[in-house]
């Protein structure tokens, strides 16, 4: 099998496409850090996020070590597992900064209930002169 071969059997339709998402997604993480509304560390982690998710389109069989290390056969159930206890993970921080949020913004509205409670109670008073 000559180099081309090999090339065309790498390069399937499949894998352009998840490539062509990848280095998108990519450079939404990269405006957002040119925009100042990422930082470096986010920056750094999504791009290895990123590029990770490209050797494995490219380089699947990597995932069976992986696997094995877990106790598993098959990469791609270990992939698979890896993905699903990451979202767990992600909705549960996620959850927690929600929280906070809410309690955040609770705390504000009732300092500015009290303060808009405070400056109509002195107009009421100047009412009544």
């Amino acid at each position: 099998m000559d180099l081309f071969d090999r090339f065309l059997t790498l390069v399937t339709p499949i894998r352009v496409i998840l490539s062509l998402f990848a280095v998108f997604a990519w450079t939404r993480v990269v405006l957002r850090f040119k925009d100042k509304v990422a930082n470096a560390k986010e920056l750094g982690f999504w791009s290895l996020v990123w590029l990770g998710f490209i050797i494995i389109i490219f380089i699947p069989y990597k995932t069976t070590f992986v696997a094995h290390l877990l106790g598993m056969e098959r990469g791609f159930d270990a992939m698979a597992l890896i993905a699903i206890v990451a979202l767990f993970y992600a909705v549960y921080r996620l959850y927690i900064k929600m929280n906070e949020a809410e309690r955040e913004i609770t705390k504000l509205v009732r300092q500015v209930a009290l303060k808009l409670d405070v400056i109509n109670g002195e107009k009421d008073k100047t009412d009544l002169k």
